[in-house]
């Protein structure tokens, strides 16, 4: 879906949200306007956890995808703050205390030797497990903490630890009932969030997935846009294109500061044995978000397509397999059925019928697409022309294949009708 396309969407779904809440007013109701003077509003210092990076009292999102550190680098960053030690880039770092929220690691196995390993002061870190209900009768339940429901909790958890910040890891976890793709929803959630964080001077830091589509870096935080549009700053994190070991850290919005560019770590193992901790590179870098993700982007496509091309050669080599075959094998191989088909389009596999109608389509390989035993590459090869429809070449991915719809418009042998037919009979 376009940005367009998704804003407008979005647009609705908050001017029926408004409807069905202003049906709820009584009409007697009546509604007043709630204004300030800014001549009464006293001009205020920025502060920062990390200058120019994380400020405090705001709401900052940190956005990657699974195994590239994200948990390890708040880790790094809490144990800075506990420690009073300087952060990565040089700047001077304030003793203070953290609260954590972790719905993914074990505390005992996994959160305590890393903060051990990042030098941390464990007396200033603390873990907010679940939050205590007191019932009727006085006795009291240990639920999960949900943002939904539980700002007061933390608030009171935040006075009571005098906390400089909290790291909530993956936001996603903890939104209770939330639709977290619903913009009116997640602006509902993160907005109490976001008050608290100002209220108590402490920063909030998210931790989220990126979502696999294509487009602007903004629009690559998992969820609803809601979350990045709420932040005040949002990194990027993601794998060097030419050195997967190396990650990177790139600012992807940046409200309230001059962008300092990006900064790179790698993780590599402390005592005890195992035990990951983050290293830091010296020095900013340069690349952009939009550039670091996009490759990153393209590189996962290609790899896909390199994975599917060798399994489904693989496959053909042991003979004729009835398309069907091959579109449920390539699910047990988690293979996308979308990116199979671009695997039979790159190597030239042929697609005939086995018989008259209603007969099953088959695929094969042609004598030409030989796998180089040495080199894992395959060779050049070309589907028959007459085995050309429109409806076989749509693409996941037009931008990385060179066999476009637009350029076979008149070869011999294509066919809509031809093309309904088989996919009636399952050979699509």
């Amino acid at each position: 879906m376009s940005n367009v396309a998704e804003y407008e969407s979005q647009l609705k779904a908050d001017q029926s949200l408004t409807r069905s809440i202003l049906n709820k007013i009584p009409p007697e109701t009546v509604a007043l306007a709630k204004m300030r003077c800014f001549s009464s509003i006293k001009p205020e210092l920025l502060r920062w956890l990390w200058p120019g990076r994380i400020p405090l009292g705001k709401f900052t999102l940190i956005a990657g995808d699974p195994g590239l550190g994200k948990s390890l680098l708040t880790i790094d960053i809490a144990a800075r703050v506990s420690a009073g030690r300087k952060f990565p880039d040089g700047k001077d770092c304030h003793v203070g205390n953290a609260i954590l929220l972790s719905a993914e690691d074990d505390p005992g196995d996994t959160i305590r030797p890393r903060l051990d390993a990042a030098e941390a002061d464990v007396s200033k870190i603390h873990l907010l497990e679940a939050v205590r209900q007191i019932t009727q009768d006085g006795n009291g339940v240990d639920v999960p903490f949900s943002l939904e429901r539980d700002i007061p909790a933390l608030d009171e958890a935040i006075k009571e630890t005098s906390a400089r910040f909290v790291i909530i890891d993956p936001i996603s976890a903890y939104l209770g009932n939330v639709d977290s793709h619903t913009n009116a929803e997640v602006r509902g959630i993160l907005s109490p969030l976001a008050a608290l964080a100002s209220r108590t001077e402490a920063a909030v830091i998210g931790v989220t997935h990126l979502r696999k589509s294509a487009g602007s870096a903004i629009y690559r935080a998992m969820g609803s846009l809601a979350f990045a549009a709420a932040a005040r700053a949002v990194w990027g994190v993601v794998a060097d294109r030419d050195d997967k070991e190396r990650k990177l850290v790139i600012p992807i919005k940046q409200n309230l500061a001059p962008d300092s560019g990006g900064m790179a770590y790698r993780i590599e193992a402390q005592t005890p044995p195992g035990t990951p901790r983050i290293v830091w590179e010296c020095g900013a870098i340069t690349v952009d978000a939009e550039s670091a993700m996009s490759g990153a982007e393209i590189e996962q496509d290609q790899a896909e397509l390199q994975e599917a091309k060798e399994w489904l050669s693989d496959l053909l080599r042991e003979g004729p397999q009835p398309a069907s075959q091959v579109k449920t094998l390539s699910q047990q191989a988690t293979l996308s059925w979308s990116t199979v088909r671009r695997a039979h389009d790159e190597l030239g596999v042929e697609s005939r019928k086995t018989g008259g109608k209603g007969a099953p389509w088959e695929w094969s390989l042609p004598d030409e697409a030989i796998k180089d035993a040495h080199t894992g590459s395959f060779k050049d090869a070309h589907p028959k022309t007459s085995d050309l429809s429109t409806f076989d070449h749509q693409t996941e991915n037009k931008a990385h294949n060179s066999k476009e719809i637009s350029k076979v418009p008149n070869i011999p042998g294509v066919s809509t009708f031809d093309e309904k037919s088989r996919f009636e009979e399952g050979e699509i």
